[in-house]
């Protein structure tokens, strides 16, 4: 699973192409594990990225990647991607189904939306094993694939679309729930980019002027992004207790260690002027990365409670090493908060342990993980189970910019 870059530094990329001595040169100067680097020729190897595969620390590195500048450009400045707009996800049995819609999609317009299962794709069952990237072809504007979909009333609708230039739009869905004259804030989203924070300040300016008490964050299709971005979120929700704590602590190799650095929580024009005591996560195995790394951010400054699964399990960032035609993302530090607590690459653990039900829309107070934090908020305990209930792998079988976005 090629997961999203932590961080990223679009500002003085080089002019030159990446090659691939040039990429093991690098790897070995700043790469966080770079004494597990072999001594090897790169010409020898036929790409980037199978030159990447061959001096990577595996198992543990499973992010470290090459991509095309390009690609990266339009993701982290312009929080755009070339695809059909629908995140694509697998349940325990292996069937697909659309988890989500962004805004404006071709997608969106005819009709497509969360709870609707994905039966094939150009006429494959994409089941278990079958290469999903394979099946969608080039990200190329234009590019046409049908969908067999079964709608939530078991209709069948088969549909060819094209994909698009796609504007991510980083909130999928936000509301005020009062839970018996309790106040919550609930947020569904779904990716850090830079982008999304006038999203989000428009959100917690509604939660400021109606003085919310709970304080619920649904990361459960949330691959991560930029880890400013999570600073800014948990600078919105920590209040005035947190500002100019540490949020977050990156640590470097000991070649680099003269990098460390910390990041204090900042006072926001709409941070929340009352801190909650508590703040709820929905998470999942897709809760990766800058997602972690706000939950774990938070921790040393109000109780943090997870409903779901334990996330994904990402406890190191990059700091990308841009070319005029590709874009390294080496692992280059590990995350910490303010108690030095992080290297939880087996995921934070969750409080109670629920499936979702894809069928049922986000906000909807009987969708079965809002529907545990409503819970607790009333009566203080959980109905889920308090152990993880599988080593189910979430995502399997998206590649490439697909894992970056969550979405296909």
């Amino acid at each position: 699973m090629g997961m999203v870059s932590c961080e990223h530094n679009i500002l003085n990329p080089e002019k030159t192409k990446l090659t691939k001595s040039t990429l093991y040169e690098v790897m070995k100067d700043v790469y966080l594990w770079y004494d597990t680097i072999p001594e090897v020729n790169p010409d020898e190897y036929p790409s980037l990225q199978a030159l990447l595969d061959a001096i990577t620390a595996k198992p543990l590195d499973r992010w470290t990647s090459v991509m095309g500048t390009e690609d990266y450009y339009r993701l982290y400045d312009r929080a755009e991607y070339i695809g059909h707009g629908f995140g694509m996800v697998d349940d325990p049995a292996g069937n697909l189904w659309v988890g989500f819609v962004y805004d404006g999609t071709s997608a969106g317009m005819q009709g497509v939306e969360r709870g609707w299962e994905i039966l094939s794709i150009n006429g494959v069952n994409p089941g278990p094993g079958v290469n999903i990237d394979t099946l969608l072809g080039y990200d190329e504007v234009g590019i046409e694939n049908t969908f067999q979909f079964r709608n939530k009333q078991g209709g069948i609708t088969s549909l060819t679309l094209a994909k698009e230039l796609v504007d991510i739009n980083s909130v999928l869905y936000s509301d005020i729930i009062d839970v018996d004259g309790v106040k919550a804030g609930y947020l569904v989203y779904q990716h850090f980019l830079f982008e999304s924070t006038s999203e989000l300040d428009a959100i917690f300016k509604e939660f400021q002027e109606n003085n919310v008490q709970e304080v619920i964050v649904d990361l459960r299709y949330n691959p991560g992004g930029q880890v400013n971005v999570a600073q800014y979120l948990a600078s919105l929700i920590a209040g005035q207790k947190a500002i100019k704590g540490t949020f977050v602590k990156y640590e470097y190799s000991d070649k680099q260690s003269h990098l460390n650095l910390s990041r204090p929580f900042q006072d926001l024009e709409h941070t929340l002027t009352s801190t909650p005591e508590r703040v709820f996560f929905i998470a999942t195995g897709r809760t990766a990365s800058s997602s972690e790394a706000l939950i774990n951010g938070l921790s040393p400054y109000v109780d943090v409670f997870q409903v779901g699964d334990d996330s994904y399990g990402k406890p190191v960032g990059s700091i990308s090493k841009i070319y005029s035609d590709s874009t390294l993302i080496p692992i280059m530090f590990e995350l910490y908060n303010r108690w030095d607590e992080g290297e939880y690459y087996d995921g934070l653990p969750a409080d109670s342990y629920l499936e979702e039900d894809i069928l049922i829309d986000f906000g909807d107070p009987d969708e079965i993980l809002l529907k545990e934090v409503l819970y607790y908020i009333k009566n203080e305990n959980w109905t889920g189970s308090g152990s993880k209930k599988s080593d189910r792998e979430y995502w399997p079988r998206l590649k490439g910019i697909h894992s970056l976005t969550g979405a296909i």
